[in-house]
């Protein structure tokens, strides 16, 4: 329930400070005096966006707060515990402090209990808090996708609808997973084929790090062979093995030496240094015949090497400069072809999932469609009678329901039709409603809902238009019926409305030190007998005026 409403320099209020009740709330004025203003500072409240030209004129800031009665709303409580934002106690009662303030700074701030926050959470809570219906908002009866919400909302399949939208929604982000999935396998088929032979080639090859060089090596050495055998040869032979060897020499000298040695012991140490010697290049002699008994002159294996290492170089130009690169592309490709493999699998499970997530979502879509058929007779019968009580007396309501495709709202399309008179054939709200007759439409819907529909303020601007007479009476019975169940907060030009409330503010225009301001008035008692009476009589008001306007007003209070 909204308690308070204060409005600070907003356009051509200076401050105005409202109360409300329980109930029936009415707001009249002259045209002009600012009525509009007020609901456009409540539109705030609900997220709109504001310019500096809304700030009244020498002003640097505007301000718009509201202060709600919160405690049957267990919804609005869990949001605002959703949101971190304190919950105001005063004894039992549970309220919650709307503030909204513009700046010709562009800084504009929003606040929730005290609590900064942004837009988009001040538009949702003032979406659960408020709800507010312009004068010409019965024309969004005339857009026929309107028409399953309400359907929805009578029906109270609100959370049956949520449901299959959930499912709905992963049915479509699943699906474009599959497609982004499909297309990959596509692209990648060719390169996958490529990716698959480089791979092969590379692997078949079995080359590794350090082969090129032992290769070269050997390479080096076979295509010398013939040389390396004859130098070892002719070494042997001159160190070792043949006639006046080196070896051979040394020991001649040796054994001569020993005699001199023995002559001269000085010589000892020459000579031990030379049987050293000796030993040394027989154990040379011995590794060249080792060496030569390895090296051979092979011709085959020459061959082999030249290929093997052209094969390594046909390997380096099309993968990399070194083995170490060539090696390093083989890593990249079994890391590319991972996704590659895994996307079939993937896929495969995907689209299982996929089938069993759309058998859920048809079977979802058809209760669906079950239950709004059902529904749709109870909310026929509702309508027809709620016309009917708003002078619209053997109209007759339809509901169209076609199949549709499949959207976030089910697999139905809904149309209402109507024919406001006898014998002649229903047809669609936008072809034959007049004004009036949407107005009434709109307020029968919202009286029907109000029944199934949360605990939000319902804000009516003008809804009398293009109504008046007994109509509008009628019209004011029903607002003031709807205020059973929800606390309703109404603008009006006509005093059978007016006349219903159990709250009466008044709208005034007055000039305050040269400044035009605007001046709200709760009125008690005899201000609402002459405020009755203004909207009866215009300028002039009589007596007879004035005890009409009381006679509405009793009334008003016996119905």
């Amino acid at each position: 329930m909204l308690l308070e409403l204060r409005i600070r320099n907003f356009a051509i209020i200076d401050e105005v400070n409202l109360s409300f009740s329980k109930g029936f709330n009415v707001i009249t004025g002259e045209t002009g005096t600012g009525k509009s203003i007020i609901l456009n500072a409540v539109h705030l409240l609900m997220g709109d966006r504001a310019g500096e030209e809304l700030i009244r004129s020498s002003e640097e800031e505007a301000s718009v707060e509201a202060l709600f009665d919160i405690s049957s709303n267990e919804e609005v409580k869990e949001k605002i515990k959703e949101k971190s934002a304190r919950i105001n106690s005063s004894g039992e009662e549970e309220t919650c402090l709307v503030r909204r303030a513009i700046s010709r700074s562009g800084r504009g701030k929003a606040f929730l209990n005290e609590n900064l926050t942004t837009l988009g959470t001040l538009s949702e809570m003032g979406e659960k808090l408020l709800s507010i219906y312009g004068q010409h908002e019965h024309q969004s009866l005339q857009r026929a996708e309107t028409h399953l919400d309400i359907l929805d909302e009578f029906g109270g399949l609100v959370y049956l609808r949520e449901q299959y939208r959930e499912h709905f929604e992963r049915v479509v982000s699943l699906s474009g997973e599959i497609k982004r999935v499909r297309d990959e396998k596509e692209r990648g088929t060719k390169e996958k084929e490529l990716m698959v032979f480089q791979l092969g080639e590379i692997e078949v090859s079995r080359i590794q790090i350090g082969e090129e060089e032992v290769l070269r090596e050997e390479r080096r050495i076979l295509s010398h062979a013939r040389k390396l055998r004859d130098f070892v040869s002719l070494s042997n032979e001159l160190l070792y093995e043949g006639e006046g060897s080196t070896v051979e020499r040394i020991q001649t000298i040796l054994r001569q030496g020993n005699e001199m040695a023995a002559i001269d012991p000085s010589l000892s140490e020459m000579i031990r240094s030379l049987k050293t010697t000796s030993i040394q290049l027989e154990e040379i002699a011995l590794s060249l015949r080792g060496y030569l008994r390895r090296i051979e002159v092979n011709p085959m294996r020459l061959e082999e090497v030249e290929n093997r290492l052209e094969e390594i170089e046909r390997l380096k130009r099309k993968y990399g400069p070194t083995v170490e690169e060539v090696l390093r592309f083989k890593g990249k490709i079994e890391e590319a072809l991972n996704p590659l493999t895994s996307n079939e699998e993937n896929l495969s499970h995907l689209e299982g999932v996929l089938g069993s997530l759309q058998g859920e979502m048809i079977a979802l879509a058809r209760r669906l469609s079950w239950e709004r058929k059902r529904v749709a007779s109870e909310l026929k019968k509702s309508v027809e009678k709620e016309l009917g009580s708003l002078g619209m007396k053997k109209t007759t309501f339809e509901i169209r329901m076609e199949d549709n495709t499949f959207s976030p709202k089910g697999m139905d399309r809904v149309e209402f039709l109507i024919s406001p008179n006898v014998g002649e054939e229903v047809k669609p709200l936008a072809k034959i409603a007049s004004g009036g007759e949407l107005s009434r439409m709109m307020l029968a819907m919202k009286k029907i809902l109000a029944r199934v529909g949360g605990r939000q303020v319902l804000i009516f601007d003008e809804v009398d238009s293009g109504i008046g007479g007994a109509i509008a009476e009628v019209v004011g019975k029903t607002l003031k019926e709807l205020s059973k169940h929800h606390q309703v907060v109404c603008v009006t030009h006509l005093p059978q409305i007016a006349c219903f409330a159990d709250t009466h503010h008044s709208v005034r225009k007055e000039v305050k030190g040269r400044r035009t301001v605007t001046v709200v008035d709760r009125l008690e008692k005899e201000s609402i007998v002459d405020e009755i009476a203004r909207m009866l009589g215009g300028v002039k008001v009589t007596e007879k005026t004035q005890a009409h306007a009381k006679e509405m007003i009793e009334n008003a209070q016996k119905s």
